[in-house]
């Protein structure tokens, strides 16, 4: 074979609104969800011009194109920074029958030679070289591949082009050229041929994630975020774990839903369906009071709708205004009188009031239909212990630890436990809860910390040490 360039580029609905314990802020998250959240980012729907298009507005950054173009650079930085380390040649090539006995080693040797100036970013000698190797096996697929590759280094990306489609006549199949010919037609704006040429590559090579990447980049910018984010689908599929992927995948699923939020605002601008939505997303956006005033637009609109109820109180939960968010959930439970979700919504409010009694019985007529349930399970044990009820809230607690002994759930339950065994004279059982919620605690300080360095190891600008190239295959 000749030389290969194989590149590597790049809980639910409801939080359960504890109040703080010790001056934390962080709440648990419940588990329930009868409605989906929107996407993370803060979208204003009203600013929408052309809904055809993307044109949500993020709150975060006011210019998806901006987002796009931060996107490709980082994308192409990261490619050539792998191109220029990998010294990708193999010792000994298999060279077309027509290529004479004596012509072997010198091409050979002006493949060394052109992979070696490359890998030290000496461009023009490698350009040699690959010209060399040319000009000894004008048949060879490889040498036409690699002189385009230096000259798409260069710069020089209709030379480039000019090369590898060479390359491919000679070989269409020929690993990874169909690739980096869509990269370089993606470079000098041949959107529509460069998706076509990573398509290709994509059908000879399926499980090719970096060619999918590509084919999602090429997409994007093609303003098709729905083809865009079915590539990243499947990149991700196949490296699970990779950063660059998982980042560019979830953007395009954010313009997706851009563009499906766009076009209801433009179908219908003050329809309770779009009031719902941007209450959504101003919800994810930390945007508390505005999602109030957009659900309360939406129960003008639609009196009988329960999930817009859920959503009210869910945003006056989150704002401190209890009494108001018990009204919305009472409302729900109205509505639908059998569902657990309202019962619980209603319930565990009830128990953040100190209305204990009526708080427990709505969770116990709740754990009775839904099941097991360790955040409904910790408020009736809470509600029970508030009532100096504590052996009957003992074994509620208990539970709700042992189904979430390593969650926000848990960590509240074993606080709770401890207070609860020390009134019932327990004490080896108090003080084994109390350690074991604050190595909770500690455990989850720990993660916060790992999440907020990897965050900003992913925004920050690729380098040659972050982005780590794998060695070059051994020679024969």
């Amino acid at each position: 074979m000749g030389m290969m360039w194989i590149l590597a580029i790049a809980q639910s609905h409801c939080q359960s609104f504890f109040r703080p314990i010790d001056g934390e802020a962080n709440p648990p998250k419940c588990g329930y969800r009868s409605q989906p959240r929107g996407p993370t980012n803060h979208y204003n729907l009203r600013h929408n011009k052309e809904p055809s298009r993307i044109t949500a507005v993020a709150a975060v950054d006011n210019d998806p194109t901006a987002q796009l173009r931060s996107i490709l650079v980082k994308v192409m930085l990261m490619t050539l920074l792998r191109w220029s380390r990998r010294l990708a040649f193999t010792a000994s090539l298999v060279l077309s029958g027509g290529v004479a006995i004596a012509q072997n080693s010198a091409v050979e040797d002006a493949f060394k030679r052109g992979a070696t100036a490359m890998h030290n970013g000496q461009d023009t000698e490698a350009e040699v070289a690959f010209r060399e190797a040319v000009r000894l096996a004008p048949d060879l697929p490889e040498a036409h591949l690699d002189l385009g590759l230096v000259l798409g280094r260069e710069g020089r990306l209709e030379d480039a082009i000019v090369s590898i489609k060479e390359a491919l006549r000679l070989n269409h199949a020929l690993e990874s050229a169909n690739m980096f010919l869509g990269i370089f037609l993606h470079q000098t704006g041949r959107d529509a041929d460069a998706s076509a040429a990573l398509q290709y590559e994509v059908k000879l090579s399926p499980r090719n994630a970096e060619s999918l990447t590509w084919l999602g980049t090429v997409e994007l910018a093609r303003g098709l975020p729905e083809k865009a984010a079915a590539a990243f689908d499947r990149a991700a599929e196949i490296q699970p774990d990779d950063l660059n992927v998982l980042e560019y995948r979830g953007r395009a699923h954010s313009m997706v839903a851009r563009d499906s939020y766009a076009r209801m605002a433009h179908l219908d601008p003050n329809s309770w369906h779009v009031h719902r939505v941007q209450a959504e997303l101003d919800a994810e956006g930390g945007q508390h009071t505005e999602a109030i005033a957009e659900y309360q637009a939406a129960v003008a609109l639609e009196t009988r709708n329960p999930d817009l109820y859920e959503g009210l109180g869910d945003q006056y939960r989150q704002t401190s205004q209890l009494e108001l968010a018990e009204k919305a959930y009472a409302r729900e439970l109205e509505l639908t009188p059998a569902s657990a979700i309202a019962m619980y919504n209603l319930g565990s409010t009830k128990v953040e009031r100190g209305d204990n009694a009526q708080g427990v019985i709505l969770l116990e007529q709740m754990l009775k239909s839904y099941g097991p349930s360790p955040v409904a399970e910790y408020y009736l044990g809470r509600g029970l212990a508030a009532q100096d009820k504590d052996a009957e809230a003992a074994p509620w607690l208990e539970k709700s630890a042992h189904d979430d002994p390593n969650g926000e759930v848990g960590k509240r339950s074993f606080y709770e436990l401890a207070r609860v065994y020390r009134k019932l004279k327990r004490l080896p059982e108090a003080e084994k809860a109390l350690v074991t919620y604050n190595h909770l605690r500690e455990a989850e300080q720990a993660k916060n910390a790992r999440q907020v360095e990897d965050w900003r190891k992913l925004n920050a600008e690729p380098t040659a040490d972050a982005h780590p190239t794998n060695p070059a295959p051994p020679t024969p």
